[in-house]
């Protein structure tokens, strides 16, 4: 079956804190260095904890399960955007 639906990970729908770049030392003496990570804008600006709580209020769309992975399809999200964007339109009168 093909299919050319899109899906998206946590990791592009919420947003993302800034990680500083940090050395440390481990026990055998060895130096680790873990890099830096800059902050990032998820597709719909909620951070994951968030999200995770809409789901589980019914307020946006829940993930599909592939292979133990949760993904989003892209039309869902898109299909809730738009909801959300026309019924905060319709206040602004």
């Amino acid at each position: 079956m093909k299919t050319n639906e899109q899906f998206l990970r946590m990791s592009d729908l919420a947003n993302c804190p800034e990680i500083k770049a940090r050395t440390y030392t481990t026990q055998s003496g060895r130096q680790k260095t873990v890099t830096a990570k800059s902050a990032k804008r998820g597709i719909v600006g909620f951070s994951a904890k968030h999200i995770y709580k809409m789901i589980r209020q019914n307020r946006f769309p829940a993930p599909i399960k592939i292979d133990g992975a949760s993904l989003w399809r892209l039309s869902d999200i898109n299909a809730w955007i738009e909801k959300h964007s026309a019924s905060s339109n319709d206040g602004e009168r």
